[in-house]
């Protein structure tokens, strides 16, 4: 049984070890391109605030 059990530990480190490194991958120059048109024509307006104090 320990030798079952050290066999599940190391399928399933090995199995982790292919997800980890598929996941970056995927991520090439097309999505870079992907982001900047979806984030291209946007923009951020944030308010002033008033912090004086008033009577």
């Amino acid at each position: 049984m320990k030798n079952f059990g050290f066999a599940a530990v190391i399928a399933s480190g090995f199995a982790a070890a292919i997800v980890g490194l598929a996941a970056p991958a995927q991520a090439d120059l097309g999505h870079h391109d992907w982001v900047n048109q979806v984030s291209g024509g946007t923009s951020v307006v944030v308010p002033q605030v008033d912090t004086s104090v008033h009577n």
